[in-house]
């Protein structure tokens, strides 16, 4: 599991699918409603946030965005109704309550995007109905170190030299001129690499 701290536009299509269903089973951890994974490191600052269930919603929806402007369709369904972040202005169809979670899907449905590019393995909705969301709170960033999203970007890169040589560029160009994004979910502070984060030795 790998909750990326990184903005989603710099994974590639493999890696943004990847993302989305390991979110959905982080969002079925948190629920209570699968034994493994509970104490998978990659959860740790989000059961430390304000409201774990909520944060991971955020997340999922970060992700969402991403796919739906690169012409994917990942259901967004799937992701359970919760408050948005402050300044997220993106509504989106609220999904089921906490305790309607289900096996995420793994059925796909074959296709390509505006881009010509084939569409990678996601999971499909119908057009839907006026966006609902929560809109008396709003879920709380939480924070990251420099240092994390610096190990990330290391590690995506290192994962795109194999998959996607060609999303390499930008990745390393916003590493070495200190612009790197962060997935809006977090908000960035200095820091060290984060202490549950299992670093690899071999990138």
């Amino acid at each position: 599991m790998r909750l990326w701290s990184l903005d989603p536009s710099y994974l590639d299509a493999k890696g943004l699918v990847a993302a989305w269903r390991e979110a959905l089973l982080a969002q079925k951890v948190l629920a209570g409603a699968t034994h493994g994974y509970r104490q998978h490191p990659q959860l740790v600052r989000f059961r430390q946030a304000d409201d774990p269930r909520a944060a991971l919603s955020a997340f999922l929806r970060g992700i969402h965005r991403e796919a739906t402007s690169r012409g994917y369709t990942f259901d967004v369904e799937k992701i359970v109704k919760g408050p948005l972040l402050s300044g997220e202005t993106e509504l989106t169809q609220p999904g089921p309550d906490w305790v309607e979670l289900s096996e995420p899907s793994a059925e796909a449905s074959p296709g390509g995007n505006s881009d010509g590019e084939a569409e990678p393995e996601v999971l499909q909705r119908a057009p839907g109905n006026t966006p609902v969301s929560d809109g008396s709170r709003t879920v709380p960033t939480i924070p990251v170190t420099q240092g994390q999203l610096d190990y990330e970007a290391e590690l995506l890169t290192f994962k795109l030299r194999i998959r996607a040589p060609k999303l390499v560029g930008r990745l390393e160009s916003d590493l070495r001129n200190a612009t790197l994004k962060n997935h809006p979910l977090f908000r960035v502070i200095p820091g060290d690499i984060e202490p549950w984060e299992k670093v690899r030795d071999d990138l």
